[in-house]
């Protein structure tokens, strides 16, 4: 099955990001305003973004996404503004993500850390067959998300290569999943599910973000997964049910 197979398949044409770690000489930054999550549409209809420290206006990207490894310097307190927040005068309201600050701030201090690898700066971009990317990123329906989990551990014996975070956006879309390039055994990240992101998030997906050598093995083993057994005929269908199914045909049970 070749990648516009797989993409017609699953129905994820326009649905792809690519993240990379670049060097910022070598990349037109981009400044941007607010949640980088505002931007994934025009990212995925083709504009590329690049940011290194301080391009982006989020007090929280550069620290989440791995560009820098210190908490955030959050007004009255990263661990107060995550939990039950303060009156302090120009302290943002508390979010109650964690039941006390000292909680909060333990959580980020189990972040991955060192994740750049000596680069300076990030590029997004829609992802084109072929690219290597140290990240790929699909937004996805629950259908959708199911067979990206499947076909993920299709070659592993382990039930757990699959992860669900209750980190940042930015941190379970970028931060994390680059952490994964280290590991002999890279899980996948379920992302898009931080409730400060959600409102620039399609109410029906969330992201499923993988390594891009684990992207890559992926498509390798379309010819040979579920894709061609009984059990996937019902869910592919209900994927495509807005389509003439005889125009569609990629697999022998189409």
């Amino acid at each position: 099955m070749s990648y516009s197979e797989f993409i017609k398949e699953l129905k994820l044409d326009g649905k792809l990001l690519a993240i990379t770690r670049v060097n910022s000489d070598d990349v037109e930054l981009t400044d941007t305003f607010g949640c980088i999550y505002r931007t994934i549409p025009k990212i995925l209809e083709g504009e590329t973004f690049a940011f290194k420290k301080e391009s982006c206006s989020c007090s929280g990207f550069d620290h989440n996404t791995g560009l820098r490894d210190d908490m955030p310097n959050t007004p009255g307190g990263f661990g107060i503004f995550l939990s039950q927040g303060s009156d302090q005068q120009w302290t943002p309201p508390g979010e109650k993500f964690k039941c006390d600050p000292q909680t909060a701030e333990a959580m980020f201090h189990c972040l991955p850390k060192g994740v750049m690898d000596g680069f300076d700066a990030l590029k997004f971009e829609a992802y084109k067959e072929g690219q290597e990317a140290d990240v790929v990123v699909a937004f996805c329906n629950p259908d959708q998300l199911s067979a990206l989990i499947v076909l993920h551990g299709y070659d592993k014996a382990e039930y757990d290569r699959v992860i669900a975070t209750t980190a940042s956006g930015c941190a379970s879309m970028v931060r994390i999943p680059l952490n994964e390039l280290k590991s002999d055994k890279p899980r996948a990240v379920i992302t898009a599910t931080d409730l400060a992101a959600r409102k620039f998030v399609n109410e029906g997906e969330v992201a499923f973000a993988v390594t891009g050598p684990e992207f890559e093995k992926m498509l390798s083993v379309t010819e040979e997964c579920f894709f061609h057994s009984p059990v996937w005929k019902p869910v592919r269908n209900r994927l495509r049910r807005d389509e003439h199914l005889e125009d569609a045909k990629f697999t022998g049970l189409a």
